[in-house]
């Protein structure tokens, strides 16, 4: 059983979003996979794809909020910019000296995705449909 499941529920009905959606849990879902499998399995690099797989995704929502006047693209962005920023500083500690625990950043992540996804990103989903975005 996967980590973080992704299924018909958790589309927001934009291709590109939903790939981008669905590559950043398959990355989380293959950390989470060999963290457990695997004690000595050095999981840096895989965060760092996963940082630049955020980072690209939010970059896609953002332009789409922005260029289709989603009306609630400042507190969507805010969304995106502290979690991306708690992201960025917690992976920079863990390269460090590995004091912030793999396994409850894993869990962080994945309740943040269901949250965000379900409070925030469907919202927005729904509303860039409406204006032919697919």
């Amino acid at each position: 059983m996967a980590f973080i499941d992704f299924t018909e529920s958790e589309l927001v009905n934009i291709k590109k979003i939903d790939n981008q959606h669905r590559k950043m849990v398959n990355i989380i879902n293959k950390i989470h996979s060999r963290v457990t499998k695997k004690s000595s399995y050095n999981y840096i690099p895989d965060l760092r794809v996963l940082i630049d797989e955020i980072e690209i995704h939010f970059e896609t929502e953002e332009r789409y909020m922005k260029e289709n006047l989603f009306p609630g693209y400042y507190s969507h962005k805010l969304e995106h910019d502290r979690f991306f920023n708690q992201m960025v500083n917690n992976f920079e500690k863990m390269k460090e000296d590995r004091s912030i625990d793999i396994g409850e950043q894993l869990i962080s992540f994945k309740r943040w995705f269901y949250n965000h996804l379900d409070l925030s990103d469907k919202k927005c989903g729904t509303f860039l449909n409406s204006k032919g975005i697919l």
